[in-house]
């Protein structure tokens, strides 16, 4: 398919080059163009007309676009003045069949302020865009017919690249999340080599002695105290877990941030704390975790702004999926639930 999609853009662009290797015409902006007639006695877009187009887009040699292998292009007539230096200027002047051949050099888009749409671009580069119009709609159910038709036949390429670039994303960030994993553990044992895992320890220790908590189990570095367990299905590493939280700062006492968020235990870009502290609790489950600051952002500055900051989060385990599909749409129909029969505050 992509060799066919080669020779399709070859051809088209060997006949441009056949077409217009002389007279060529400015736009009053200064854009430089050549329309090829394709003979049509039909007359060119106006008011409340739409362009049905295709196009092959190249910054010096290097092609940037092209509709062929695509969904054309749709283009609805318009006399904005804001239309400056422009393929649109060359477009509007175009019939039925016609092909035209544009050429915008990036010295004019850096002296006219323009330089944003080819950030890339410097002087003495130019992109050459290729257009040809494959019909002109003048009534709007027509248009709208020839477009579902599109969007129906192209449908299969956008699910296509869709799946591509998701799958694309997750292995890009399967990669930090190694990374990430290596760099935790590497950091884990030089604090417990340096005795700063052994130092926090204490310090949590004399911390919950000093507010009476004695039931704190140890998952780990991190001391969960159980309110609930919870009677639904466990919060065990893999699966992804809904969790309503809120956090604060062990010494400041400050709550910093609050909300539901789904992750996957024990492999996800989440602190440690809670990779040790969440699966001691089942779906239903609530419960507050007191996470040491070398298993929260360690060196890295806290949410209160320093590195080793212990932190306290109040938890309640919302729900338990075997995929991060299954549990956004299991959060999607809580939250529509939820909208419809808001939890009424009692005094």
């Amino acid at each position: 398919m992509k060799t066919k999609i080669t020779m399709v853009i070859s051809v088209v662009l060997a006949l441009f080059m056949v077409s217009c290797s002389a007279d060529y015409k400015k736009t009053k902006t200064g854009l430089v163009y050549k329309i090829i007639s394709g003979g049509s006695r039909d007359s060119v877009a106006h008011r409340n007309d739409i362009i049905k187009f295709n196009f092959i887009q190249k910054f010096n040699d290097s092609l940037l676009y092209s509709s062929y292998d695509k969904m054309p292009g749709y283009q609805d007539w318009s006399d904005d003045p804001r239309i400056v230096y422009s393929p649109l200027e060359v477009l509007f002047m175009m019939k039925k069949g016609d092909s035209a051949v544009i050429v915008q050099m990036a010295d004019t888009l850096i002296k006219q302020g323009m330089q944003r749409q080819f950030p890339f671009a410097k002087k003495g580069d130019r992109i050459n865009t290729y257009i040809t119009v494959l019909d002109i709609f003048r009534v709007d159910s027509i248009f709208k017919k020839d477009y579902n038709a599109e969007m129906i036949k192209d449908k299969p390429r956008q699910e296509k690249e869709e799946k591509e670039a998701q799958a694309k994303q997750e292995e890009e960030m399967h990669k930090q999340l190694v990374e990430m994993q290596k760099q935790t553990a590497k950091e884990l044992e030089e604090n417990k080599r340096s005795g700063e895992a052994e130092k926090e320890d204490k310090e949590m220790q004399a911390y919950l002695a000093s507010k009476k908590i004695t039931n704190a189990k140890k998952a780990g570095g991190t001391y969960v105290v159980i309110k609930e367990k919870g009677n639904g299905e466990p919060a065990s590493p893999g699966k992804f877990i809904t969790v309503k939280y809120s956090g604060k700062g062990l010494i400041s006492d400050q709550v910093f941030d609050a909300g539901e968020y789904i992750f996957k235990a024990g492999d996800d870009f989440v602190i440690q704390g809670w990779h040790e502290g969440i699966p001691e609790f089942n779906k239903g489950g609530k419960g507050t975790l007191y996470i040491p600051g070398y298993l929260s952002y360690g060196k890295k500055a806290g949410p209160g702004g320093t590195p080793f900051e212990a932190l306290i989060f109040d938890v309640e385990i919302l729900n338990v999926s075997d995929t991060r599909e299954k549990a956004n749409a299991d959060k999607k129909v809580a939250d529509s639930i939820a909208a419809v029969n808001p939890v009424k505050k009692t005094n």
